[in-house]
């Protein structure tokens, strides 16, 4: 994976997106899969739980010397943003966003069709802002 992440990166994209599995086995291998990585993002349910193993795996992230890591919110509900808020100072995750839950992603991934034009437009949204979130952090860096 590692070899197939370095070839894209320096020969195919300027930008790469790596969707991994959940766990922090990405980080145990000395430059493992993350060894190209600008920037990472660790995806959180709205729940203490998730937000604290977040934590801990930016700490791990940033032993490992990669210094852009921040959280994303997910599934949020009502009163959730700012569940994530204050959680993520509790823990210092530094916040990239959050994504609101919505039915109609919900219902594409269960028929195992893409989203069509015109729906989950709170979550396109938010994900745009994500990604100018990062954009911003990597043109600072």
């Amino acid at each position: 994976m590692r070899s197939i992440l370095g070839a894209a990166i320096d020969e195919e994209a300027d930008v790469t997106l790596v969707d991994m599995e959940a766990g922090l086995e990405h980080l145990s291998r000395s430059g493992g899969t993350l060894a190209y990585a600008d920037a990472l993002l660790v995806v959180m349910e709205p729940s203490r739980k998730s937000i604290l193993t977040a934590g801990r795996t930016i700490v791990l992230a940033n032993e490992l010397g990669l210094e852009r890591v921040y959280g994303v919110g997910n599934k949020a509900r009502e009163g959730d943003e700012e569940f994530f808020r204050s959680v993520c100072a509790e823990y210092n995750v530094p916040l990239a966003g959050i994504v609101p839950e919505d039915d109609e992603v919900a219902e594409a991934d269960r028929s195992g069709t893409i989203l069509a034009a015109g729906k989950g437009d709170p979550v396109r949204d938010a994900v745009r802002r994500i990604v100018d979130f990062v954009d911003r952090a990597l043109v600072d860096a």
